[in-house]
């Protein structure tokens, strides 16, 4: 507060001093973790460049999650709230309470399909590494599969009884609440229940993909839900109806769920000819841009190491 009153100068210090504890705690987390590193202090791009997929499908899951809020901010429903700073309550406030939803499914998936799923997937595995015969293998991954398929039939079935119960009774407790929701907010807010519900079984799945190393698939489905929630939020903001805002998101997830779902059981009937079939036999050479600007960085520093020390020993001679 600022004397005596709430403004939004006050609320974004606020945000900005709690999100700069956070980070300053993380950073101390990691630094206790790994006290010391060895090796290049550059290496980090190595692996970047070995598992850059991964960081594109991070960044494409938060583009498709967020970037429709931001669009918003430069359509109808947009609110100048002070200089640059704008935003769309008809929008956003739907949104935050339509995202509530998905907790069911993240709370879901930690406590029960990884609780359930993992001990048969490193169980499977495992008989790979420990030279395991082809019938206990076979049994392992039809038990793995099974309890994966019946874990997220579950996690669906909770997320649809989630967002039925949003949408159902959550529109009339929002329209009662002094929140100032109209029927334009009530409706933008039933889109988004169900397109972050969709959003959130799709996520699930692609974190499975994940779990069997394929990086493509995931990626995938990422970048398509990326690509499709922009496109078609951008067209809502150009020629849609506000009455229909939400609708593009939920494209985005619909999209997002079919590709994932579709890749995961096309992979999952050609498991072990991922696991023994697509392995290098050979390592070869690792080549990419951010291997050479690795190799590039430490030569740099060890050229200048060495000039520093030869520096120092004419200095120690005269």
């Amino acid at each position: 507060m600022i004397l005596g009153k709430v403004s939004v100068v006050s609320l974004m210090l606020c945000v900005i001093v709690a999100y700069g504890i956070l980070m300053a705690w993380y950073f101390k987390l990691l630094l206790d973790y790994f006290p010391k590193s060895d090796g290049s202090k550059y290496s980090f791009l190595r692996w970047f460049h070995r598992y850059r997929s991964l960081a594109f499908t991070g960044g494409f899951v938060n583009i498709g999650l967020f970037a429709h809020l931001v669009i918003m901010y430069f359509g109808p429903l947009r609110v100048r709230v002070e200089g640059l700073f704008y935003g769309a309550p008809m929008h956003d406030v739907p949104a935050l309470f339509a995202f509530m939803s998905i907790l069911v499914t993240t709370i879901n998936f930690v406590t029960s399909v990884e609780v359930r799923f993992y001990p048969k997937y490193r169980n499977y595995y495992s008989l790979f590494n420990d030279n395991g015969s082809i019938r206990d293998i076979e049994q392992a991954e039809s038990e793995m599969l099974g309890v994966l398929k019946r874990e997220l039939t579950f996690s669906g079935h909770k997320q649809l009884i989630a967002a039925i119960i949003f949408i159902v009774l959550g529109s009339y407790l929002l329209e009662w609440l002094p929140l100032g929701f109209t029927d334009v907010a009530v409706g933008i807010f039933r889109f988004l229940c169900a397109g972050y519900g969709i959003y959130a079984i799709g996520n699930s799945i692609m974190l499975i993909l994940l779990y069997f190393e394929d990086y493509a698939g995931a990626l995938l489905g990422t970048a398509a839900f990326a690509a499709v929630s922009v496109i078609a939020t951008i067209w809502q903001v150009l020629y849609g109806s506000v009455s229909f805002y939400g609708l593009g998101f939920l494209t985005g997830g619909a999209v997002f769920y079919f590709i994932v779902w579709l890749r995961l059981e096309w992979y999952t009937k050609r498991l072990p000819y991922f696991l023994l079939c697509r392995q290098e036999i050979i390592a070869g050479q690792e080549k990419g841009w951010f291997i050479k600007l690795c190799d590039y960085l430490d030569a740099r520093d060890k050229k200048r190491e060495e000039e520093e020390l030869h520096g120092g020993s004419r200095l120690e001679k005269m």
